[in-house]
């Protein structure tokens, strides 16, 4: 799978979002705990409060006996006596109120004003609004039981939840004398003292504070990774990009660019020994190009003086080959005319010598003179239409005598007359050289295969042996002048001029053709060359 490509800002701006956002995620969240850990903190100190009030003003009354309320009154309206206690004086008629009966007309009061609940708790209440819910009776129990001094909880009561809290109540000598025949004794846990306080209003408020903090939270981080990303571009990024637009500059071929950074920080430095790489650069680049154009100028020199060294070799070499021709022609005359006459045995030894070694200076003379005229452009070309396939007859029956020797067979296959536009000397001269290298190549009583093809704008000629075949990196060398290869047999090279490749791949290519070879080292060589056909 191919890997993500991003960005550098784009790399910093996703760590910082991956960095801040849990983390001040959980900061926030913490913070939002903590502040309904206090809020809840707030309202168990006040029922607290509000229960201990209440449990020293039963405490005070029960101590006096109880209160003396005008019947009359507004407090006292809707209330009912357990005890016939009047009092009558000038002012009205005066009852009695209990402990229980303040604590409930405090509870009306409070919820009047959405303060609080109050509510006694008994297990053997005297009046049946108090007898408690299942939740009051097990905290009854368990203030008997375990003597704890407080229980909380919330609840929901409609729509409207509730910070329950409920104190036990502990009987003591006043309480006995209104509670007699229930089996309690001065400590004995007599009831309970439940408080409501309503907490709806607190957490809408707590949920409202909750996402002001979100709010507030989200603007934070926000504003951190805004500010961090903007830094980044203004210190990191826009540094990079100046050194990366010079770079590319420099890239181009374009030395003299220079990035100019004043951050007075790393990226200043790194700018200042940027520079200094990219002067460097330039100066090594104008010294190089200075030994570059006086190397090319000392080749365009020695090239002129080889050009011309290879001109007058070439003349040389035309001029000296064409006036060893008559000196050779009289000496063979010569040679011929002896061998007519010398009958001694000795003295036609020396003559067959001479004879040889005369053949091979005249073959190197005519090699050379071929080879200079053609290379210097100044061969005489006679172009005609021929009949291809009965050349390569001739030039068979010329060579039958060398096959022979070698009891090698020259197989040529003659098809109908192929007609090309040739300088027929010329050609016959490759046929010549190449089939006569096939011979000297292959073994004794070998085959050489001669093939002409026609094809659609060219005729192809091919000639293979099976002798000992052309390393693969000599393929191309052996068209070079005077390169040679071994013969079999251990016939010296010597006798070889290495030019008879050379000459051939000029004729051919002199005629608009392609000469080149195959081989498998070994088993044999194939020679091919082309000829364009007639339009």
């Amino acid at each position: 799978m191919r890997n993500l490509q991003l960005s550098l800002q784009s790399k910093f701006f996703f760590g910082i979002a991956l960095i801040i956002l849990p983390t001040l995620g959980i900061i926030f969240i913490w913070a939002g705990f903590q502040h309904e850990k206090q809020v809840m903190g707030q309202v168990m100190n006040q029922a607290r409060a509000v229960t201990r009030q209440i449990v020293l003003t039963r405490q005070w009354i029960s101590d006096c006996g109880g209160v003396m309320v005008l019947s009359e009154s507004e407090g006292a309206k809707d209330t009912a006596y357990f005890f016939d206690d009047t009092l009558e004086t000038p002012r009205g008629s005066f009852k009695r109120f209990t402990p229980s009966m303040v604590t409930k007309k405090m509870s009306q009061y409070s919820f009047r004003q959405d303060l609080y609940r109050l509510r006694l708790v008994s297990l053997n209440p005297m009046n049946p609004e108090n007898r408690g819910s299942d939740f009051e009776k097990e905290t009854l129990d368990r203030f008997k039981k375990e003597g704890l001094t407080e229980v909380f909880r919330t609840s929901t009561q409609g729509k409207e939840s509730y910070f329950h809290y409920m104190v036990p109540l502990f009987v003591d000598k006043t309480c006995l004398s209104c509670h007699q025949g229930q089996g309690l004794s001065k400590g004995d846990v007599g009831g309970g003292l439940s408080i409501f306080f309503p907490i709806s209003k607190m957490k809408t408020s707590l949920r409202k504070d909750h996402l002001r903090l979100a709010v507030f939270g989200a603007g934070l981080v926000t504003l951190t990774i805004c500010t961090l990303f903007i830094l980044l571009r203004r210190l990191v990024i826009r540094p990079m990009r100046r050194l990366e637009k010079v770079t590319a500059e420099i890239g181009n071929g374009n030395l003299d660019a220079r990035v100019d950074i004043t951050t007075g920080d790393e990226f200043e430095k790194l700018s200042g020994a940027f520079n200094s790489m990219a002067q460097r650069l330039s100066m090594n680049r104008n010294i190089l190009e200075e030994k570059v154009r006086q190397a090319t100028h000392e080749l365009s020199k020695a090239n002129k003086e080889l050009q011309t060294l290879d001109k007058l070799k070439s003349d040389f070499l035309a001029n000296m080959s064409h006036e060893l021709r008559s000196p050779l022609t009289v000496i063979r005359g010569g040679i011929d005319y002896l061998n007519r006459t010398i009958k001694g045995k000795d003295n036609r030894d020396y003559l067959t010598i001479i004879d040889k070694n005369l053949v091979r200076l005249i073959r190197l003379v005519s090699d050379l003179f071929d080879f200079t005229k053609i290379e210097a452009g100044k061969a005489d070309w006679s172009f005609d239409k021929e009949d291809l396939s009965e050349l390569v007859e001739e030039v068979i029956d010329i060579l039958s005598p060398i096959a022979m020797d070698k009891d090698i067979t020259i197989n040529y296959e003659n098809p109908d007359s192929i007609y090309v536009k040739i300088d027929p000397e010329r050609i016959e001269q490759v046929f010549v050289n190449l089939i006569e290298n096939a011979i000297k190549y292959s073994e004794h009583s070998g085959l050489v295969q001669v093939e002409i093809k026609t094809e659609a704008d060219q005729t192809l000629v091919s000639i293979e042996d099976h002798g000992i075949g052309i390393p693969e990196e000599k393929l191309e060398i052996i068209f070079k002048k005077f390169h040679t290869l071994p013969i079999p047999g251990g016939v010296d090279r010597r006798e070889r001029t290495g030019l008879g490749l050379a000459i051939c791949k000029g004729i051919i290519e002199a005629h608009g053709g392609r000469i080149w070879a195959e081989s498998v080292e070994g088993k044999g060589s194939v020679f091919f060359f082309t000829l364009p056909r007639m339009k």
